[in-house]
């Protein structure tokens, strides 16, 4: 084993400082956490256990990881998942557990959670799946739980070029041409409100953001953070 990585497993912290974190661990995106992770967390002050659904390479998971919460975080994709606990081990978190799990498939535990955490997933998919999962997500929460969830919406510059371009297979859905997740459900007006009608709304936004990596001018997004109360 060279010094390096030697090195690298004794103090990661250091070696991130030489090294960006992203060419250290091979991550295809910035190892930072989403707007709307931060805003949460003025919320979810009290750590418990949350659940992160479809968390990609962890960013959001090792946020709250390294504020106390136990986080359970899982995703299909076996290489960002890979690469997730490669950064788990160098940085000892021990607070995370990570599955390789697909969200139409997994078995939501009902009243498990403290929060759910759920960025930018309910819109790859078809509108009718989001439909399916939603009651099995909603229910996962504790009485008095946190739900924080993003999806691209209506605003979002793609869904005008989809309009013109693809063909809609459900309301607002349609192939990903890029096949990054098969199918893109942008979300309707208040769409994002009307999913969680037992929950107390927090927080709510439709409106156009930044594109958090860099990869569009900016996207359209519906944002919530709610407790459950009922």
């Amino acid at each position: 084993m060279s010094a390096e990585i030697r090195n690298q497993r004794h103090n990661p912290e250091r070696t991130s400082t030489r090294r960006s974190i992203e060419k250290v661990y091979g991550f295809e995106n910035p190892f930072k956490p989403d707007p709307l992770t931060r805003k949460a967390a003025r919320f979810l002050r009290k750590p418990g256990c949350m659940l992160e659904v479809g968390c990609g390479e962890g960013a959001d998971s090792v946020f709250f990881a390294r504020r106390g919460w136990t986080v359970r975080s899982f995703d299909k994709n076996a290489d960002q998942l890979r690469r997730f606990r490669r950064f788990r081990r160098d940085h000892r978190l021990s607070k995370i557990t990570i599955l390789n799990s697909d969200a139409l498939r997994h078995r939501f535990e009902p009243n498990r959670f403290d929060a759910v955490l759920c960025i930018l997933v309910l819109c790859c998919m078809k509108r009718s799946e989001f439909e399916a999962l939603l009651g099995p997500l909603r229910n996962s929460v504790k009485l008095g739980g946190f739900i924080v969830a993003s999806a691209r919406n209506y605003l979002d510059p793609e869904f005008k070029k989809f309009r013109t371009s693809e063909r809609m297979i459900e309301r607002n859905t349609f192939k990903d041409p890029d096949e990054c997740c098969r199918f893109l459900y942008f979300f309707e007006k208040d769409q994002m409100r009307r999913s969680f009608p037992d929950f107390e709304i927090l927080h709510y936004r439709e409106g156009h953001g930044p594109c958090k990596y860099g990869e569009h001018q900016f996207h359209g997004d519906s944002e919530i953070i709610c407790r459950r109360v009922k």
